[in-house]
């Protein structure tokens, strides 16, 4: 049969499960509210009353998937900075742009850019970083690694 919403479809199935019974009770630790399920034998014991509580509880530092909030974004670290003066739309800085910052102790501009010494992008510790006070400068240092390279 056809159902006009999930849960409809949930009400059908548990009404004719044969012997079917809710047989946990417990208390959702996200909103307090006692609640009672089905338990499978192989499952884990039911900590929430519903997945909008599941997803609640398991935001940010509490997701088991919480990687300290940094990931890789197109090449480079960022960092989730809901607070920094100079967090994108999505509220990430580039984890080398802030390692810079603490390490001069002032917030960067939109005009500086900040160089990976040994081109890994992805090698953030301070001595690996130059700042560069912008964009034309620091093309500059690459056209003279470049010249470098070809006399050496």
């Amino acid at each position: 049969p056809r159902f006009c919403s999930q849960k409809c479809s949930g009400a059908f199935k548990t009404e004719n499960k044969k012997g079917a019974t809710k047989n946990f009770k417990g208390v959702c630790e996200n909103c307090s509210k006692e609640f009672e399920t089905y338990k499978s034998p192989s499952r884990d014991t039911p900590k929430f009353c519903s997945l909008k509580c599941i997803g609640e509880a398991q935001k940010g530092e509490n997701n088991p998937a919480y990687n300290g909030g940094k990931y890789e974004c197109n090449g480079y670290y960022a960092i989730f900075m809901p607070s920094h003066p100079n967090r994108s739309e999505k509220n990430i800085v580039l984890e080398h742009r802030f390692v810079m910052e603490c390490k001069i102790g002032i917030y960067l501009t939109s005009d500086e850019v900040v160089h990976h010494i040994d081109f890994n992008k992805l090698n953030n510790e301070p001595d690996n970083l130059m700042l560069f006070p912008n964009q034309s400068e620091h093309i500059k240092f690459h056209i003279e690694l470049k010249k470098g390279k070809n006399n050496g």
